[in-house]
């Protein structure tokens, strides 16, 4: 067995964690990846996590701004299948390795630009690290009930970042896809900011809701899952020796066997409690108190004997990311790897994102030291690729990447389901195949309006079909024989029991690429346990830093109930949002990797991710060797990352600041009138900055009480020091409102049953030759009579099935609704 991609080869001019994590994919599966370093190196280098990142890689060293530089560079381009760069707007065709420049010499090749906030707008000056998107859109409004103080909070895990090296990638699986039928490479571009649409789960249209009526909108929620009284059904919660627990039981009978394992199932009989877990605010407390006080009684060791026979039980301890690296199931999938790095010696790290029963991805080797390879591509970049084909000709360019491509989807909730929508954008048909009481997702709003469910229904068909029956199978499978790929996130055993297993869906279309969207994975000692957004998020270790400094040490449960529930709510919205996004991103990235590899191989094959390795690759720290530095936290009050990458009140409004490089520090001590500080031995240097942090803090947050938040954003912006307002708007009134949205296409217009004309977000990815497809939200079974049409059902056949439940559809009121 070859991997995926064996015998491509990649140029990686990218300086981000983005651009290195799409290129260390690449590399996995079998990309022959050269990684162009300016002169002293790339700056993520101080990081461990270049060694996970790099991995696989060849390292020179160029400087482009020379002649010789430049002229390797460009040779190296014109032998390549893809080249990956994450500069500003403009700045690769400064420095001669633009799009243009380079597909003049090589018309074949996939150019990936990944930028902060797109190439057009009001933004494109600003630098793209992850803090100043993540500020400037309002992300960091999400979760500021979990400070003391007023003001936002920073979001410390790079949720924009990892996106983006998805949607990057994503882009450069399809172009290539294209590429095999076509002949021809393309630009693709995506950015940080679009790469965070995937992460707003309902904002967009709820504040659209929420202007059409603003009697009945809802207020604003204040980032985490209820505020001082969370929900039930996502709590944290601390045995009696000091572990906090993530727990995740969203339906009822997830619930009920909770609160029968712990002993409170007697809250079922009493009058104020009898519609758990949706309760009142203040019943809702009660029972949270209840809970609390109980998990606070008994250690872990008992907690973890009792889940254990009851298989649905979500529990996961909130670990550190070396916990992580132990925890059990990952351990059986063989997702976390052991290898040889040369400098530092063993080295545990998540192994390749997608497994691949037909062609694997397996890391290639260590991460390459500085200039490692250089005698190496040098001689390459002289020579001629005699391996490189001349291009299929005689297919033309479709409308869209994926045309003429089908994907069926059956698959609830968010984490899997809004993979496919990626497709959908880019043009595939996906056919949401639904049991008749529909995605459980639909039933968390009225209407069938749960703006998660609009979201994850946008530019699909529905189809509702009860796989139960003997009919109900046969149509699905009349509709296997029709697809290229398929996606499920049923827990194991089910698929067997509704026919849709790899096996029997394999003997109908061998050419089907078929993807387990799991929680944990389809065998090991978890894999039929529930898993929902927080829980990766606990696993992996990114709800830890999100918290910060100041968690409780293990011993013992916090004594005071106060002190349990200030830290079990602030857990509850250290983990907002991040699970569920991030895994369904890698969702869409297998698909596409799938579909390239059937391409290139003419087979189809089984594949699986897991939540648990899809949200590992959000972290910068799911690594570990002897030595590794120790992870540094955000403070307890959530302003940053120390006092150069960090949040400041300003005279009015908020800002963000972000000075990751030395120049940028000068610059910022210029543009204050303070020359002084940068020559101060407290601040010379960045070890000395760390090592008085505090004191740099309090003279910068002095500096920058003098003006306000726009201010300082635009005053900053002349010196080219990193600085955005970050309390202006929240995410969803930003993507709708701001001129950068639409200047850059990111969002498009669109006409839904119920919801009527609306906005929706746009493509998390753009290809030059080819367009996206930007489709509404559906109802439950709304394409049933179509699709069954289509597959030679007559209107009798359809009316019968109807009958005797086989497959339902909406109402036609439902189609002809006045909109909201």
């Amino acid at each position: 067995m070859t991997a995926a991609l064996e015998g491509l080869r990649a140029i990686d001019f990218s300086l981000s964690m983005a651009g290195a994590v799409a290129t260390m994919i690449l590399a996995d599966y079998g990309v022959g990846v050269i990684k162009v370093e300016p002169p002293g190196g790339d700056p993520l280098r101080a990081q461990p996590a270049f060694y996970a990142w790099n991995r696989g890689k060849k390292s020179v060293v160029l400087d482009l701004k020379t002649d010789a530089g430049l002229e390797t560079a460009q040779q190296l381009a014109g032998q390549a299948d893809v080249v990956m760069e994450s500069f500003r707007p403009g700045v690769a065709d400064r420095l001669g390795i633009g799009y243009e420049a380079l597909s003049a010499g090589n018309p074949r090749l996939v150019y990936c630009s990944i930028t902060g906030f797109g190439s057009a707008g009001p933004y494109t000056k600003l630098k793209g690290y992850d803090g100043i998107v993540a500020a400037k859109v309002g992300r960091f409004l999400q979760f500021s009930a979990m400070a003391k103080r007023e003001g936002p909070v920073f979001a410390a895990v790079p949720a924009a970042s990892f996106g983006a090296s998805q949607t990057g990638l994503q882009g450069v699986l399809a172009a290539l896809y294209l590429r095999e039928r076509t002949g021809q490479g393309q630009h693709v571009r995506t950015s940080l900011l679009q790469a965070l649409t995937a992460y707003d789960l309902g904002d967009w249209l709820g504040w659209q809701l929420a202007q059409r009526n603003p009697q009945t909108a809802s207020p604003a929620p204040s980032g985490g899952r209820g505020g001082p009284a969370p929900g039930l059904i996502y709590l944290v919660a601390c045995t009696a020796d000091g572990y906090w627990l993530q727990f995740a039981q969203t339906a009822p009978h997830l619930f009920f066997a909770w609160m029968k394992a712990i002993g409170l199932e007697h809250l079922y009989q009493d009058e104020r409690y009898r519609t758990l877990p949706n309760l009142p605010p203040e019943e809702r407390v009660a029972v949270w108190e209840m809970i609390l006080r109980r998990m606070a009684e008994k250690p872990l060791k008992e907690w973890q004997a009792i889940f254990e026979e009851e298989p649905d039980i979500s529990a996961e301890i909130v670990r550190t990311t070396e916990e992580g690296l132990q925890h059990r199931q990952m351990l059986h999938n063989g997702q976390v790897i052991e290898s040889e790095q040369p400098d530092v010696g063993r080295i545990k790290q998540v192994g390749p994102l997608v497994h691949m029963a037909a062609t694997p991805g397996g890391v290639q080797g260590p991460a390459p030291l500085l200039n490692q390879h250089a005698e190496e591509v040098t001689r390459r970049a002289s020579e001629s690729r005699p391996d490189i084909e001349p291009g299929k000709n005689g297919a033309a360019m479709p409308a869209s990447p994926l045309e003429g491509i089908t994907v069926l989807e059956l698959a609830g909730y968010y984490a899997a389901p809004f993979g496919t929508n990626l497709l959908a954008d880019l043009g595939a048909r996906v056919i949401k195949i639904e049991p008749l009481e529909g995605d459980p997702m639909r039933s968390m709003g009225s209407d069938q309006l749960s703006t998660s469910t609009v979201k994850t229904t946008q530019g699909k068909e529905s189809i509702a079909v009860d796989l139960k029956t003997p009919e109900g199978k046969e149509i699905v499978h009349k509709l296997v024989a029709r697809a290229d790929l398929l996606m499920h996130n049923y827990r194991p055993g089910v698929p067997e029991r509704l026919g849709i297993d790899y096996q029997t869906l394999r003997a109908i279309n061998p050419r089907l690429v078929y993807l387990y969207a799991g929680s944990y994975g389809p065998t090991g000692p978890d894999a039929k346990r529930p898993a929902y957004d927080p829980t990766p998020g606990a696993v992996v270790g990114n709800t830890r830093y999100q918290y910060g400094e100041g968690l409780p040490p293990r011993g013992a449960a916090p004594e005071a109930l106060d002190e349990l529930k200030r830290v079990s709510a602030r857990l509850n919205i250290a983990n907002w949002g991040f699970g569920d996004p991030s895994s369904a991103i890698v969702v869409g990235t297998a698909l596409l990797l799938g579909l390239l590899a059937r391409e290139r191989t003419g087979k189809g094959q089984e594949m699986m991710t897991t939540m648990l390795c899809s949200n590992a690759y959000t972290s910068t720290d799911f690594l570990g060797y002897d030595g590794k530095p120790e992870r540094q936290l955000p403070d307890a009050d959530l302003y940053g990352l120390g006092p150069i990458y960090r949040l400041y009140r300003a005279r009015e409004g908020w800002i963000f600041l972000a000075c990751l490089k030395e120049k940028e520090w000068e610059a910022l001590c210029i543009a204050l009138d303070r020359p002084e500080l940068k020559e101060d031995a407290r601040f010379r240097t960045p070890t000395a900055r760390r090592g008085h942090s505090a004191e740099l803090a309090a003279i910068l947050e002095e500096a920058f009480s003098q003006r306000d938040a726009d201010g300082w954003e635009a005053y900053l912006s002349g010196f080219d020091v990193a600085c955005v307002r970050a309390d202006k708007m929240r995410f969803g009134e930003f993507a709708n409102v701001d001129p950068g949205m639409e200047a850059n296409g990111f969002v498009a217009q669109v006409e839904a049953p119920i919801l009527g004309l609306h906005r929706r977000h746009g493509p998390t990815v753009q290809l030059s030759k080819t367009g996206a497809r930007m489709g509404p939200s559906c109802l439950l079974g709304q394409h049933t009579r179509q699709i069954l049409a289509e597959l030679g059902y007559g209107e009798e056949q359809t009316k019968g099935l109807k009958t005797r439940r086989v497959v339902t559809g909406p109402d036609e009121t439902w189609l002809t609704r006045a909109p909201l």
